[in-house]
């Protein structure tokens, strides 16, 4: 086909591209996977369109040409497009008063500087300048840092005086942004990119209550410093038709100034990281999720009238312009402050029941700062209470291994400190003089710090249970039960709740306000290193279970959630796990019905007294028995205690060297001992299994497996319940291995360590009497 260029300069460079494409034999869609640019811009700099050198050496890189070729071609192009005489209008920087002067002015520098592409730039600076950085300047979207300045004119090489005079140049273009932005008279706002996106944005997948706490969040950082937010939420309804309703969130606060409101309304999420996290695109992604027609108004004390900005998402997206106008608003009194947003045409309505849940979601994602009256909230007229968490007070603890274990752990651990650059919010160690990534001086230290607590619930649930995030005072993660499961061959293996019933009571308020969050703060970036080390910091770098941790190397667990966990993962009655019972069985419902009295506000179980004496009493029958047993229940018996207790026993049983084995391995704490005796090859396994149920066949045969990886002549297999007819045949046959059921296990106690022992087991085993059980 023959080329017709659209601009006749660029005929030479669309004819270059089309014979690099057609040695090369690549489809566009090839072109637009390796150049990164879409398929319109590379096809229109083939048809000759004016064409940016960026979009042709991507081109021309693909298709394997010489690039210095294409590059003569684009400047020629680019001369003979913009006429001979190519330098702009020369401003004297002397002259220079703002940041458009500035920006021609280096314009005109780089001119004469032989026109060095943005490339060149960065890669003369040896990293001083950042190519997106530059080209955000020289296009007018952003004002150049001092430091930029600075870096840009030293490049080009200026010097000495010359250079100083460009670096007062840039103080006095921030002295007049200044003044400027002290003026009242309002300007258009841009939005940026296309206006369709909008729409877009309020079909992404948030809640309508994570919705109206994003907008909470940004109207509560205007309140005044020093005092609690005071945010209100009102509904207005005409019917049930949502499109006549109205939301209003309002914050007499401090309110907010342009810069600020530019920040909210920006559909592209630019600036500092910082920034990001208080004035992202979730702000507008949320108020779009509810309505399509948003108003702000707001107002600082100093200021003479009110701002008002309205953004309507249907004339909006229909139009031409990509501006929106900011309005003003007499005051009618002087200092009046503040910030008020009005949705309209709301996508769902918001009846009676709907307003009562979104009371109660707010309660649970601003708990925190509820409690501590860090944030008032009204939705409705209604007061906004915090979701309290129902568990046992710090003074009650559980006895393990001799060891108090307090049913609240506290935490407050600092796990790095560090410099942040504010310019680019990189961090730099400590002692470090400029930012290793873009070169700025402005650092400052911080702390990634951990705070918070692990509890126990005071109920057994099947979902409500977990620990709840916080980032800034606001909950991220509500009731989570990640940390409850370790990686394992790339399998998440769940290790709570481990006892029957199949709930869970371990809870927790953590906070960490340096962990990165999505835009719309619903969830963290869980592959940053700064979620993994509060992951290391809150359960450990191993599994919470003792045993899987030994047998994959890890060395013994101290974290404060294994901590809770080694202590209360069990479920057995009485005050040795804080769980309610009636002597005979646990109160699990009871003890539900109880934290559903707490929530409701029940004075009567405010403080864990009723919880604490239903234990107690399971522990204490009452006075009307006449008999006081208090033998040991070996069938309820800790599992790890029931593995010392027989550890303990055959090393009574054993003593004699001539008798016993060399070495025994397992179980208990001590694990392994050796004996001093002449004799050799004695090893021996020994295996407890707590059960009130017959032992599975399997288990014998894993007890053999064992056997045989260790090189051990002997194995032991105890246990608190039975074994069936093929376990004892298997045994008989290896002539190798002993079984030791209950029954033997209590009399064995009894003759050697002189301990009373029962057995409360769920039903009388085969050929046992009850004798055997009391």
């Amino acid at each position: 086909m023959e080329l017709v260029p659209r601009v006749p300069e660029m005929a030479e460079v669309a004819r270059w591209l089309r014979r690099s494409r057609h040695l090369s034999g690549l489809t566009y869609e090839q072109l637009v996977r390796a150049t990164g640019f879409s398929r319109g811009r590379l096809n229109r700099a083939a048809n000759g369109w004016r064409s940016s050198w960026p979009v042709v050496e991507a081109f021309t890189r693909a298709c394997g040409t010489d690039v210095g070729t294409a590059r003569v071609l684009w400047l020629k192009a680019k001369e003979a497009a913009e006429g001979t005489d190519p330098v702009p209008d020369v401003i004297a920087v002397a002259h220079v008063g703002t940041f458009d002067e500035l920006r021609v002015a280096m314009g005109h520098l780089r001119v004469l500087a032989g026109r060095p592409s943005l490339r060149e730039l960065v890669e003369r600076s040896g990293g001083r300048l950042r190519r997106t950085t530059l080209a955000s300047v020289f296009s007018g979207r952003s004002y150049p840092r001092r430091e930029l300045v600075v870096a840009f004119v030293d490049v080009v090489g200026v010097g000495g005086d010359d250079a100083a005079s460009w670096a007062a140049a840039w103080d006095r273009a921030q002295a007049h942004l200044r003044s400027e932005r002290k003026a009242t008279a309002p300007q258009p706002l841009a939005v940026v990119p296309s206006p369709a996106l909008l729409s877009v944005l309020g079909d992404l997948p948030l809640s309508d209550w994570a919705a109206v706490a994003e907008v909470v969040d940004v109207v509560r950082k205007g309140h005044e410093e020093g005092l609690p937010a005071s945010v209100t939420v009102d509904f207005q309804h005409d019917g049930t038709v949502p499109e006549r309703g109205t939301i209003t969130i309002s914050c007499p606060g401090a309110g907010f100034d342009r810069a600020a409101i530019q920040q909210l309304f920006r559909i592209s999420w630019t600036g500092r990281p910082l920034e990001q996290n208080e004035f992202g695109p979730g702000f507008l992604a949320a108020c779009l999720r509810l309505g399509s027609r948003i108003t702000l108004r707001t107002a600082q004390r100093h200021e003479p009238a009110w701002t008002v900005f309205t953004l309507d998402l249907a004339s909006f997206v229909s139009g031409s312009s990509w501006q929106v106008p900011i309005g003003a608003e007499p005051k009618t009194e002087t200092g009046q402050q503040g910030t008020r947003i009005t949705i309209e045409a709301l996508r769902s309505a918001w009846p009676p029941n709907m307003q009562h849940r979104l009371r109660r979601h707010l309660g649970d994602v601003y708990s925190y700062l509820l409690r501590e009256q860090q944030i008032q909230l009204t939705v409705s007229d209604a007061v906004v209470a915090p979701r309290k968490p129902c568990v046992w007070g710090e003074n009650r603890f559980v006895q393990r291994r001799g060891q108090d274990i307090s049913a609240v752990q506290k935490i407050d651990m600092v796990l790095a400190t560090l410099y942040r650059c504010q310019d680019c919010w990189h961090a730099s160690p400590l002692g470090s003089s400029s930012c290793s990534q873009c070169q700025g001086t402005w650092l400052e230290q911080t702390e990634h710090r951990v705070w918070g607590w692990l509890g126990v619930q005071r109920y057994l649930h099947q979902r409500d249970y977990g620990i709840d995030f916080f980032r800034d005072g606001r909950k991220i993660l509500a009731r989570d039960k990640r940390l409850f499961s370790f990686t394992e061959d790339l399998e998440d293996i769940v290790e709570y709740p481990v006892d029957s019933p199949a709930k869970g009571r371990l809870v927790g308020e953590i906070h960490c306000d340096h962990v990165p969050v999505n835009f719309t703060h619903t969830a963290f970036d869980y592959d940053s290193s700064e979620w993994r080390g509060v992951v290391h910091a809150i359960r450990g770098p191993g599994p919470l279970a003792p045993l899987r941790a030994q047998k994959l190397g890890f060395a013994s667990n101290t974290s404060p959630l294994a901590t809770l966990f080694a202590a209360f993962r069990r479920n057995d009655p009485g005050l040795r796990c804080l769980i309610p019972g009636d002597g005979v069985r646990a109160l699990h419902e009871t003890a539900a019905t109880w934290a559903e009295r707490f929530h409701q506000g029940d004075p009567a179980y405010q403080s864990d007294e009723a919880w604490y004496d239903a234990a107690l009493r399971h522990d204490t029958p009452a006075p009307a028995t006449t008999v006081v047993d208090d033998r040991i229940d070996l069938a309820h018996l800790d599992p790890e205690d029931l593995s010392d207790l027989v550890h303990r026993l055959y090393m009574n049983l054993h003593d004699d060297p001539a008798e016993g084995p060399r070495e025994l391995i397992g179980p208990g704490a001590a694990t392994t001992v050796f004996r001093d005796r002449s004799r050799s090859g004695e090893r021996w396994v020994l295996q407890t299994r707590r059960s009130q149920h017959v032992v599975p066949l399997e288990t014998v045969h894993a007890l053999a497996g064992q056997m045989l990886d260790v090189q051990a002549v002997r194995g032991v297999l105890v246990t608190t319940g039975w074994f069936g007819a093929s376990s004892r045949a298997f045994a008989a046959r290896s002539g190798r291995i002993d079984l030791v059921d209950g029954r033997a296990l209590k009399s064995l106690l009894h003759e050697h360590l002189g301990i009373e022992a029962r057995l409360r087991l769920k039903r009388l085993p085969p050929e046992w009497d009850v004798g055997d059980l009391a």
